[in-house]
Parts: structure tokens; sequence; C-alpha cells
């Protein structure tokens, strides 16, 4: 989230609403350390988009290193972090949610049409880049590594938890979003401040220690960097010798002073200008012909002061009827009636109550206990209907799905069992001129197959129900698509979907009953056949077997057998592999069936180089993070520089196997296939590095400075890997083509042959010996 022009006013205006606080790493020893409750996601965003390439699809072992980097540096100047990351996105969310995934679109439109050598350097597009998407789990790693206290929260985005956890360690709140002032208006004075990610700074300090007691003195040096080295102004410079952090803190109090407003109204004014949950036309109609940050900001604060000041009714609708006329008041734009203006009113309120400061959790296996239906959480004490009554114990599988959540294993199963009618599939790096990869049939069964589990686990998907009118809309349309001879939704190309985020009933399915029964199905939001469009697509869950147990407690050996048979690689040449080398395997052999499925000429097949060279990247990535040692973290090497050539062969191939390892991880995490089993399923991140991706599929071993290594270990496993992914068939796979000859230029005026041949031609005889050798490919 984030106010508009807030950020631009907050810079403004800093003489009077921020101070500096000063750390030094010299006297981090002799004060007390400073907590601080960090958004994860921006600090990602910012680290990661700062210091590494992104279009060659995920440098995650230098990520790692610079996390770790990162962290140690901010304990040492006197930080005790505390990282918070965001759940499911709310509903709220969803128009924004969909404009983000058509900006990834539009990105990868323009990295496809653009040359091979300009996408290819490392600050190609970094305004409109993707992040890659294993950024965030390999950044989870680094912490747990560190034992860096983390909060994965399940449900909507981390701001208002962050406060509340600062609120309550009396620290600083660190994020890239202007809401956290605003939220801030509900905490203590426990709360120290709000910090901008985009203003910290890392300066060199002196080394007196006559200044240190008064909070640190400091001269700002100029340093020369490693030519060509990217860095990230989150990490201080290598060549400082006592690096001192400035952090520039934003307290509520101030604002409030400076804007003449009770803090209460903060969310409210906040909403006003405009946010994350407002229409995005509020600033065109509540601020026409204002342009500057300032003036409008300003101005909403002084409307507002205006209806605050005049007498107000003791009705319920006393605080409906201020929006109103606040509202009233600032829209200058004629001919809006009072309809329109009553409309906009409750968008604002709507949105006003997303600033709520969330409470603690009421159980621990929180939020599969039953707490966001409308009976309530079913294990707290406090919840129970009959005092000094003994809350039920949670069921086992219960406990290790929640276990798993507060991990950071499970995001991908809670956000679809949260909200199945809108589950995002945020396309890749991949061309938008082909089929979408996550479309497929073989990659679908996957995703659906995890649904059922979680389905079948969790006591069934949150569904929501289908009212009177949308049942009545749905049916229409199923008669209407009928009668135009237009299939339901599930084909590969993905055109036919159904345009509602609700499921449609079958036909001969009483209507009452499917009213108040909420159908099984998932709706995903996805990039539609070969189009640049994104839309839903609705496909019913998959029935299981039965079983005795839900799959996600059965025995380890067990669970990794159904990962393999539902990614179609339950082989015996798989099986025998050792099960954290499988993962990759699996991927492999998944991107080759959806090539070939979605290709009937050969030409966009899988080639059995291709696999080779994917496989040896894969392995030697995995044995460069089985190598890694902790003293790595602030190695560096002049080879980081170089970057490969990114041909539009090589980026297709990596977005479709990070494509096919995203669909495996949902799996994975319904079958709770966790590290602490000693078992890569849930680690993608271990095979991946894009730039030796594209090195090897260019035809060079990877560069060390990649994180790549081969030992004598990694040769034996690529040689059963590959006999493991080959034993698909020879018909599963492409061929190489001749490379055709370039057209020779007629000679003009030359006389045909005597013996009426053409030179060159079939039939031999004619021509000389050189127009013979001529006639030979690549000569």
């Amino acid at each position: 989230m984030g106010v508009r022009g807030l950020q631009t006013f907050l810079k403004e205006n800093r003489q009077s609403l921020c101070r500096s606080v000063i750390l030094d790493r010299d006297g981090a020893g002799a004060r007390a350390t400073v907590p601080v409750v960090v958004d994860a996601w921006g600090v990602i965003y910012q680290l990661y988009l700062d210091a590494l390439p992104w279009a060659s699809g995920g440098e995650y072992l230098r990520f790692y290193r610079l996390t770790r980097r990162l962290v140690k540096a901010w304990r040492a100047a006197g930080l005790d972090p505390t990282f918070v990351f965001d759940g499911a996105s709310p509903p709220e969310k969803h128009a924004t949610q969909l404009e983000r995934m058509q900006g990834h679109v539009s990105t990868a439109r323009m990295f496809y049409t653009i040359s091979a050598a300009t996408r290819s350097g490392p600050s190609f597009s970094r305004g409109s880049a993707i992040l890659p998407p294993f950024a965030a789990p390999t950044f989870a790693r680094a912490l747990a590594s560190l034992d860096v206290p983390v909060k994965f929260v399940p449900r909507g985005e981390a701001d208002g938890a962050c406060v509340v956890l600062a609120d309550e360690l009396g620290g600083y709140v660190l994020g890239k979003d202007t809401d956290f002032v605003v939220l801030a208006a509900a905490a203590s004075d426990r709360l120290k401040g709000y910090c901008p990610l985009d203003m910290l700074e890392w300066i060199e300090g002196t080394p007196d220690a006559e200044n240190e007691a008064d909070g640190g003195s400091f001269t700002t040096v100029t340093t020369k960097q490693r030519p060509g080295r990217r860095t990230s102004r989150l990490l201080p410079p290598a060549r400082y010798n006592n690096p001192t952090l400035v952090l520039a803190a934003y307290a509520t109090p101030a604002l409030c002073r400076l804007l003449r407003l009770p803090a209460s109204t903060l969310p409210l004014f906040s909403s006003l200008l405009g946010n994350d949950y407002t229409p995005a036309n509020v600033p065109e109609l509540l601020s026409a012909g204002v342009t500057k940050p300032s003036d409008r900001i300003h101005g909403v604060a002084r409307a507002l002061r205006e209806q605050l000041d005049r007498p107000r009714s003791k009705d319920d609708n006393a605080a409906a009827e201020l929006v109103f006329r606040v509202v009233r008041k600032l829209c200058t734009r004629p001919y809006v009636n009072d309809s329109e203006l009553r409309e906009l009113a409750d968008a604002i309120i709507d949105a006003t109550m997303q600033y709520s400061l969330p409470t603690r959790d009421c159980c621990s296996v929180y939020p599969f206990c039953g707490e966001l239906d409308v009976a309530g959480c079913t294990t707290s004490l406090s919840r129970m209907s009959t005092p000094g009554g003994t809350p039920p114990e949670p069921s086992p599988v219960l406990k290790a799905y929640s276990s798993a959540q507060r991990a950071g294993f499970l995001n991908l199963v809670t956000h679809a069992w949260l909200y199945p009618d809108r589950v995002y599939l945020y396309p890749g790096l991949e061309d938008p001129a082909g089929p979408s990869t996550r479309a497929s049939a073989a990659g679908t069964a996957v995703r659906y197959a995890a649904y059922a589990i979680a389905d079948e686990a969790l006591g069934g998907l949150r569904f929501p129900a289908v009212s009177g009118d949308e049942l009545e809309e749905l049916m229409q349309d199923k008669e209407a698509r009928k009668l135009l001879g237009v299939d339901e939704g599930g084909e590969d190309d993905g055109e036919s979907i159904a345009e509602s985020s609700t499921s449609a009933p079958d036909d001969e399915a009483d209507t009452t009953l499917v009213a108040t029964t909420p159908p099984r199905a998932v709706v995903e939001y996805l990039r539609q056949g070969s189009s640049n469009r994104v839309g839903p697509r609705r496909n019913d869950l998959p029935t299981l077997p039965t079983s005795d147990a839900p799959a996600s407690l059965k025995p380890l050996p067990e669970r990794l057998g159904l990962y393999l048979e539902h990614l179609g690689s339950k082989t015996p040449l798989v099986e025998a592999l050792p099960p954290r080398l499988q993962p990759l395997v699996a991927a492999v052999r998944l991107c080759v069936v959806q090539a070939a499925e979605a290709d009937t000429t050969g030409s966009r097949r899988w080639l059995k180089s291709e696999v080779e060279a994917v496989l040896r990247a894969g392995i030697g990535s995995l044995t460069g993070w089985e190598l890694l040692r902790d003293d790595d973290d602030d190695a560096f090497d002049d080879t980081e520089n170089e970057y490969p050539t990114l041909t539009n062969r090589s980026a297709e191939l990596v977005a479709q196997l990070t494509a096919a390892f995203t669909d495996a991880q949902v799996l994975a995490q319904a079958l709770l296939l966790l590290p602490e089993n000693g078992v890569t399923h849930l680690l993608p991140y271990a095979f991946i590095s894009g730039v030796a991706l594209h090195t090897a599929l260019a035809g060079v071993d990877p560069s060390p400075s990649t994180g790549w290594r081969w030992t004598a270990g990694a040769r034996d496993r690529f040689k059963d890997a590959k006999d493991a992914v080959l034993d698909l068939g020879d018909d599963m796979f492409g061929f190489t083509r001749a490379p055709k000859s370039p057209p020779r230029p007629k000679a003009k005026g030359k006389r045909p042959a005597a013996n009426g041949r053409k030179v060159n031609g079939g039939g031999g005889g004619g021509g000389s010996r050189f127009d013979l050798l001529s006639s030979v490919d690549g000569l």
C-alpha cells in the first residue's frame, strides 16, 4: 500500500517531520541494540534489483550471500531486525494484482522485442523489472541461517503486523510504504517512528571516542567501488573503516501537528488522498487541476478540518455523513450528482477500514482453525461458548499445516485455501507470442492435484458461496455459451474462460442447492493462450483416491512417490535418484512434456542437448549450495560482472523451467515435503542460476562466480539424471535442423551449361569443383 503523494510530501518536509538516527559500528557495543521491524518485501525488491541482474532468471545463491551480508552489517551497527512477510493478497486488491500481472506481460513483450545485446546488460529495464519468483524463499532461507526473527502473515499485507510488532518491541518500522506513518496513529508511544527504506544511508564515521558518547560524529567520505560492480545502498561500502548507518525516522505526531489533524483522522485523510484500496479516479475527482502533491495534501487536510469543526449529529450515520460532506467539498468536477458522490464516499470508507491494526492470532493453528468463518475459532478457549470448557485439540494435519505456514513453507497453498476464486499465476519472462506455459494441461494437473490434497487435509477450501443474482447470471452465461458453441473452461489454450470469478454450475444441478453449496472449483488468473491478456480460468477439483489418512500425513517415502506420480515422473530411473535430485529431474521432464504438448511440428520442443545443458547447470548449482561456507558471504569474483547473451531460445527455456518449478512447489507444499526432512522439494532456487543456465545453454561451463561447482559426484549424478529424462522417448524431443545456405546471387548474363543442366543442379556433372564446394552448408 502507499498513499498517493505522501512520500514526496514527507521528503519535502523532512526538516520538520523527521529526525536522524545515527548508528556507528565502533560504538555499537557500548549501547543497547535498537529493535527494528522490517517490511521484508521492500528489502527483497531493493536489495535484489540494486545488486543483481533480473532478466537472466534469478541469481539465488548470490542473493543468499547478499542477504547474509545485509543482516551482519545491520547487526554490527546495532540494529536488531525482525522481518515480516506479506500474506495472501486481500480481495480489495484484486484489480491491483491484475494490473501488476498485465505489467509483467508488457515487460516480457518488450524483452522479446529488443535485441539480445541490449537486454543482456545488467541495467536493462530496471524500472519495470520482474523480480525472480524464488527471491522471497531464498531471502527467508538466509534469515533462518542467521536465526533472525521472522513472521509470515497468512492473510493480507504485512504493514499492520509490522506496526503492532514494533509497538510491542519499542522500536522502529523500516519499509517503503508511506502507510506505516498512518497506521502508527493507532499505536502507543512505544513505537519510535517510521524509517523509509529509500532514505537509509551509510556514511564513514570518525573513530573519535569522545564523539561517540553524544550519538556519534561522522564525515562523508567518497570511495570508489570496484569497476562495474553493482551494489545496493542497503549495504555498507566495503572500503569504509567505520561504517555508520543513518536512518530518517518520521513520527506520526509531528505529521498531525503539521496538518493540524487529530491522529484518529489520518486513515480517512489518507483514503481521501488515494491508496491501493480506493478507486483509481479519486485524485481526478477530488483534486481536479491540482498537480503538486503538497497542494493536494494541504487542500484535503483543510477540507477535512473544516468539516470536523462543524457541528455533527449524534445518529449512527454521522461518520458516513462526514465523509460525504468532505467528498462533496473536494469534488470540483461538474455534472457529478449526489448518488455518484455517495458511491465514492462508501468506497473511501471501505478503504479507510483497511487501516485497522490486526489483533493477535487466536490460537496456534490460525488461520486454519475456523476463525475466518462465521462460527469462529474452534480451538481457542476464549472463543468457547461455554465458560470453563475445554477446547478441542487441533487435528495433527492442522498442526502440521499451521507449523509450515509459520515457517514460510505454505504461502501458495494458504492463498489457494483462503481465496480459491482468485489464484494469481504470475507470468514469468516467457514470450507472450507463444503459448502460456502455466496454461498447459500437464502443469494445470500438477497444481489442481495440490489443491485437492490441501482441500482434503484442511476440510475443504474456502469456496465462496454463489448468490442468487450471480447464479442467474452464470446460468444465462452458460446458456449463451452453449448457443455459441463455446465449451466451458479447462482447455489448454485458455481462450474459453468464464469471465466471472465464481464458478458456473452444471445444467442439471438444482439451482437452490448450488446457491447455498459452493462448487468445488478453483479459478486461476493467468495469461490467456498466446495473447497478452490476463484473465480467469475455472477448473473443478479432481477427486482423490480414498485413503486412511490425508496425503500430507503419510510417511515421507509415500509422499515422495505421490510427488513424482502427479508430476508424471514415477519411473524406476527417477525413483532410483537421490531424493535431493528428483525435483530437478521431474521439473525438466515436465518442461519436455509441456513443450511437446504445445507443439506439433517439433520446432519448439526441447532438444536433448538443451536437456543436458539445463541438467548440468542445475546439478552444478546444487553442488555449489552444498559446498557453501559461512565465510563465502563477502567473497567477490571479477567474473560476477560478466553476463551471457540472453537469446530468445535460452530465455524461453529458463522461463519454462521456472514455471515448472513453481507448479511443483505448490505440490510440494501441499504434501509438506519440508527441508527439515533433508529434501530439496521446497528449495527450487538451489537448482537455478540464470547466468549459469544461459551460459550452459550456449555450450560453455558456467563461471564459479555464479556458485556453480562441478565435482566427481556431480558428474555421476548428471549421468543418472540425464538417463532419467531421456527415458521419456525420442518422440518427445525436437531435432536440430541443418542451417539453410544463403541464396547465391545470380550472375548477370551467364550462359546456361552446354548440356542443358543448371550449374550446381541435381544429376551431377554440371559446374566446377568450386561450385560443388560452395553448395555445402556452412561454406
